[in-house]
């Protein structure tokens, strides 16, 4: 037998910022919810449809939780092309949305130190 697990969420928007520097709309918005904490890209689609924005061209940057409250302050910046958003967000950002992937080190190999002998 599957369960399914319904989460209820609403969503107000406490803050609108319009940055032209950037050319993208910072919201910051409080998002209620009944169960579990949502996953991030859900918190994500919920506050970009809510004001019309394309949630592909979006990053969620931030979400603050409080143990025993049923509450999150999200941060998300919305822009209006993702050729800008892959320019302007960090790379952290980008691998944590799965727009990037992490670049890997590659590890050193370590030269053979000449050993200092003494006679």
């Amino acid at each position: 037998m599957t369960e399914f697990l319904v989460i209820i969420m609403n969503v107000e928007i406490t803050e609108k910022r319009e940055n032209k520097l950037l050319e993208r709309t910072e919201i910051e918005a409080l998002v209620t919810y009944e169960n579990v904490t949502p996953k991030r890209k859900e918190m994500k689609e919920l506050v970009c449809t809510t004001l019309g924005f394309n949630p592909e061209n979006a990053v969620l940057r931030k979400v603050e939780t409080q143990f025993g409250v049923k509450k999150a302050k999200v941060l998300v910046h919305a822009y209006p092309s993702k050729d800008k958003m892959m320019k302007t967000e960090p790379l952290y950002i980008l691998v944590r949305e799965g727009l990037a992937e992490k670049k890997k080190k590659e590890k050193k190999a370590k030269a053979a130190a000449p050993a200092a002998q003494k006679k």
